[in-house]
């Protein structure tokens, strides 16, 4: 409580007022429109509107199930959603776009990675896995403090807390160094999280610091897309990449929703430098590398998806994982929102006797994304998938096991994630998946069966609701 006054007098703060405060002044006006027309004249321009707004929607080739969510949210408000369609959908400009001018793609995975983002796979001495927040900060600072170079961090949320405080000391010795310090956030995701002192002193470092399409008084198209990246990547000699965000609660520092499981990777060598070239493509707009073959032992393809041109990789990607596996599938996910193409593959996995398994949380950290992971679950269940509820808390870790390759990175399996949000992941395949595998079996052994006893009436129209604008959220 004694936040609040801090809150409510905070910029952003008013910034989102004044944004509903214009929505609902263009609700309010479009009721009025046929005060001040003729009815003929007010339905047929309020037709001609909403047409052009959904024939807008569905030409802009994104999934199926996006249209559809796009053409009934037009339709339920007439005028009004048409007019903050069109607000949202202006200047839908490409970024964060990446090339490399040497990429020789080894592979179908590797080909199409370079069609849809410009990347191939690249080699590397070894990959590091990271089980939970503890592992993955000890990794991080350390690395951070050893770094002569630079430090490229790019995350959706960095919040103040005790990990802000150590991440402060282990950047003062980067600094100290003479390494080079630059930061991307998201503008909603570190919303209220990292105030004026945080950043004075990030900036009395030298760091430089971005925020991603940070909120604005009016609507704009960009703030749809959010940068949910999770990246550290130094000296060009190690990267960093999974669910952990830089906050108090992925160390379990704090626990609002019980334990928390989440998982990362730290990649060491060539492979290492795409990701420097992720976060230098969103830092400059766009961005051109080239990479060292032979200098290393192993193979991996990093990948990430930047709308809204670049955008659908790594759901074809698992859906081409899921239909090819032949003994396993499993999966961590914070959310659980497939879409058909994806929820189609799992449930034809399963009939085919494959075992497919998936792990959700069992304390959630938002009911109505439970509500809905839960609705999504109930089909694939009749048909032979199998849901977990991790049990001691929150199931915020993103990767997926298909026989013997693993997929790890910032992707939760819903619409945002695939279509909407800026992401990054990498595919591993041999001892990694190992790790990855036993990891998944310990966290079955505390996880309990999804169940559900008879839901209301009013649950499930609750449910039928966010399953119709599952795509927008």
């Amino acid at each position: 409580m004694r936040k609040l006054p801090k809150l409510l007098f905070s910029l952003n703060f008013l910034y989102l007022l004044l944004i509903a405060a214009q929505i609902a002044a263009i609700i309010f006006l479009c009721l009025f429109i046929p005060s001040y027309l003729p009815v003929a004249a007010a339905a047929a321009g309020i037709w001609l509107l909403n047409i052009a707004a959904v024939s807008s929607a569905i030409s802009r080739g994104t999934s199926p199930e996006i249209n559809c969510a796009l053409a009934l949210f037009i339709v339920a408000l007439p005028v009004a959603g048409a007019v903050i369609y069109f607000i949202a959908a202006r200047s839908r400009k490409g970024r964060g776009a990446l090339n490399i001018t040497n990429a020789n793609p080894q592979g179908g995975l590797e080909k199409a990675a370079y069609a849809a983002c410009g990347i191939c796979g690249a080699e590397y001495d070894k990959a590091v896995y990271l089980k939970d927040g503890e592992e993955f900060f000890r990794l991080l600072f350390k690395e951070i403090e050893s770094a002569q170079r630079y430090v490229y961090l790019e995350y959706f949320i960095v919040s103040r807390g005790k990990i802000f405080t150590r991440l402060i000391s282990s950047l003062r010795k980067a600094q100290k160094n003479g390494a080079e310090i630059k930061i991307i956030t998201d503008g909603i995701g570190s919303a209220f999280k990292m105030g004026r002192r945080e950043k004075k002193t990030l900036k009395s470092l030298g760091a430089q610091i971005k925020f991603f399409h940070r909120l604005t008084p009016f609507p704009r198209s960009k703030l749809n897309f959010r940068d949910h990246r999770k990246i550290a990547a130094i000296d060009g000699r190690v990267a960093f990449t999974g669910g952990i965000n830089l906050a108090d609660e992925y160390a379990n520092i704090k626990s609002p929703y019980g334990h928390w499981k989440d998982t990362a990777v730290a990649i060491y060598g060539e492979a290492a430098k795409i990701f420097e070239g992720m976060f230098l493509a969103q830092w400059k707009g766009k961005h051109e590398m080239s990479i060292e073959s032979g200098a290393g032992q192993n193979r991996c393809l990093p990948f990430f998806d930047g709308p809204p041109k670049r955008a659908g990789f790594c759901e074809n990607a698992y859906a081409t994982a899921i239909a090819s596996a032949r003994e396993r599938v499993h999966i961590f996910t914070p959310y659980f929102c497939a879409g058909e193409k994806l929820s189609s593959a799992l449930a034809f996995a399963a009939e085919r006797g494959v075992d497919v398994k998936i792990i959700i949380p069992h304390v959630p950290d938002k009911k109505y994304a439970f509500a809905l992971s839960k609705a999504s679950a109930k089909p694939l269940a009749d048909r032979g998938v199998k849901f977990y509820e991790y049990t001691p808390g929150f199931m915020h870790a993103k990767s997926m096991v298909c026989d013997d390759r693993t997929f790890i990175g910032s992707y939760n399996l819903d619409h945002r994630s695939m279509r909407l949000n800026f992401e990054c992941g990498v595919t591993l395949c041999g001892e990694f998946t190992e790790e990855a595998e036993r990891d998944f079996k310990e966290c079955i052994r505390l996880s309990s069966p999804l169940h559900e006893g008879k839901i209301s009436a009013w649950q499930k129209f609750v449910r039928f609701i966010l399953k119709l604008f599952a795509p927008l959220m």
